[in-house]
């Protein structure tokens, strides 16, 4: 059995070559409204930071999604401190 840890663009570029067909362009990651405070170098450094963590590289996606967690898990602690809990 073979395990392939490439990258995401080796993916795309490996479909490629298989069907054929051009590589589809890399999507910039839509993340919610909410999420505007997430610049692209906080989410490259994310991506480093948890792909090493994780022991593959992550997602552009995967590092949204922890960011907001990780920003939301802030807030409770937070509001927890400041003797805010039902809120």
């Amino acid at each position: 059995m073979t395990t392939t840890t490439g990258t995401a663009e080796d993916t795309r570029r490996g479909s490629a070559e298989l069907s054929g067909l051009p590589s589809p362009p890399e999507q910039p990651v839509q993340g919610p409204l909410s999420a505007k405070w997430i610049t692209a170098e906080l989410l490259e450094r994310t991506r480093q930071v948890w792909s090493v963590v994780y022991g593959r590289e992550i997602s552009a996606d995967e590092a949204v999604e922890i960011l907001i967690n990780v920003r939301n898990l802030a807030e409770v602690l937070l509001d927890i401190e400041n003797g805010r809990e039902g809120l």
